[in-house]
Parts: C-alpha cells; sequence; structure tokens
C-alpha cells in the first residue's frame, strides 16, 4: 500500500469542530487543479459535498462509496461529511476540476459524463455554471460499479446498514451485526475479511460502520428539528447519550453543539 493509506483521523479531531465550522466550509478550493504526480492524501474528512471532473489522468479513492480508479472524462461525487483516502497507482499526475455540489444523503460515487470539455470550457468563465451543466450531465448518468471484490462488498454491506439500522427490519443489516458471521457467511475467516479491509480502507470494518452510522444521525442533528432524543431512537442507537458519544467521536463536536451552530443548516439549506 502506498504510505498515504494509514489512517491520520481519530476520535475526537478538531477538523469539524462547531467553532470552526466556517473554515471547513472555506477549505474546498473550486476551479481546476493540477495534481503532481505520486500525488496521495491520507484518509481525511470534508464537511461541504463537492464534485471533481476528471480532465486528464487517474487517482483511486477509497471511501463510503467504495474503491475507485477515477479516470479523464468522469463525474467523481464527493458526498456531504465523507471519508476517504485519495493516491495516484500511475505516476503520472492529473488535472482536475472542482465544482460545489447538492447537499445529499448519497455516499457519491463515480460517473462517466457526457461532455467533459464543455464543462471545462465553462468553468474558465464561471464555476457555477460549470457545476450546473455536469449535475445535468449526472442526471443523464449511472454510476460505475465498484471492483466488486471481498472489501468492497463488505463495504457495500456496511454501508445499507448504517442506513437500515434506522428501520431495524433489514435482513442485510443483519448480516454485518457480526464481522465473523459475515465471513462466515462469504466463505472466508474473520482475519481474512478484516485484513483486506483495512488494507483496502485504511480502517477497520467496525469504525467504518461506526462512522456511516453516526454520519446517519449527524444529517438528521443539522438538516432538522427533530428531539435529539427521537433521532437517536429513529436511527438505531441505543440511547441519546451512545448517539452524541458516536457523532462527537466522528466530528468532534457534540449534536448539541452542531445544533446551536446556524452556519451549518444555512450552508445544507443552499444546497439542497
Amino acid at each position: 500500500m502506498n504510505d498515504c493509506d494509514r489512517d491520520i483521523l481519530r476520535p475526537g479531531d478538531a477538523l469539524l469542530r462547531s467553532v470552526d465550522v466556517a473554515v471547513a466550509l472555506k477549505q474546498i478550493r473550486y476551479g481546476r487543479e493540477e495534481l503532481e504526480p505520486g500525488h496521495c492524501l491520507a484518509r481525511h474528512r470534508h464537511l461541504a459535498a463537492y464534485a471533481i471532473v476528471m480532465l486528464r489522468g487517474t487517482f483511486d479513492q477509497a471511501g463510503y462509496a467504495g474503491r475507485f480508479r477515477f479516470v479523464a472524462g468522469e463525474l467523481l461525487v464527493q458526498p456531504t461529511l465523507d471519508c476517504h483516502v485519495n493516491y495516484m497507482a500511475r505516476a503520472r499526475g492529473a488535472t482536475i476540476l472542482r465544482l460545489p455540489w447538492p447537499d445529499s444523503d448519497e455516499l457519491g460515487g463515480v460517473y462517466p459524463l457526457d461532455d467533459v470539455d464543455a464543462i471545462a470550457r465553462a468553468a474558465e468563465r464561471d464555476v457555477e455554471q460549470a457545476a450546473a451543466m455536469t449535475l445535468e450531465q449526472y442526471r443523464r448518468s449511472r454510476a460505475r460499479a465498484t471492483p466488486g471484490d471481498l472489501p468492497d462488498l463488505l463495504a457495500a454491506d456496511l454501508a445499507a446498514a448504517s442506513v437500515a439500522s434506522s428501520t431495524m427490519t433489514s435482513d442485510r443489516a443483519a448480516s454485518v451485526a457480526s464481522l465473523a458471521d459475515w465471513a462466515r457467511r462469504i466463505g472466508v475467516a474473520r482475519e481474512t475479511a478484516s485484513r483486506a479491509f483495512s488494507l483496502a480502507f485504511g480502517v477497520s470494518a467496525r469504525r467504518f460502520r461506526a462512522e456511516l452510522h453516526a454520519r446517519e444521525a449527524w444529517l438528521r442533528i443539522v438538516r432538522t428539528r427533530d428531539p435529539l432524543a427521537d433521532i437517536a431512537v429513529s436511527t438505531g442507537f441505543a440511547d441519546q447519550a451512545h448517539m452524541t458519544r458516536s457523532v462527537g467521536n466522528m466530528t468532534g463536536a457534540s449534536p448539541a453543539r452542531w445544533r446551536r451552530d446556524v452556519r451549518v443548516a444555512s450552508y445544507l439549506r443552499s444546497y439542497a
């Protein structure tokens, strides 16, 4: 694995603390960017959703939507509160176009585009216009599949379980309640599944699922005025205290502090 595949995040990281929201929202630089050969970025989070259009070259990403090799002519959607690692398997460099993107519950992914050149020309005049053009092409496209090997199968089931936990009725959610049971169903040893996932995603399967579960709750916390206790129950946490610990570990701030920071809700509404 590349050096950048190690996880640089720890519970309680300050990146997304409520007092730093204004900084977090400004971290994304829109427009064209040249990536140096061998570019890599250790596992990191973004608060705001955004999109990347690949104009030249390629790089790999492993995140909540799975693993992708992202190539020229494609769109990579980075969703709200995403966590991923990037690395360049081929030392040729790349040219990307970073654009604003609507807030969404979805986990992102890679999509082929009809006319990347038109998007690039539009971006030279106005990135918002380029973003609108990209969104239109995205709506006509279909997500490209992940590799479909053991780590991606587990990632897909963990992602499905994080959503299904709010209903508590999904067989798929139950299937990954225990990694040992999941591995047995697939036909591999638990240790094999755990090691393969950690190598592919730079984080343990247990933490991956915990982050997705916390993300599901966080989106409800900042988007709605529902009582926190109700959100905890509806998203499958044991109680409000359990949800508070999970959200705090992932974002560095408690649900109550996120609620008090109106800049987050305003931002999400502006791109809804």
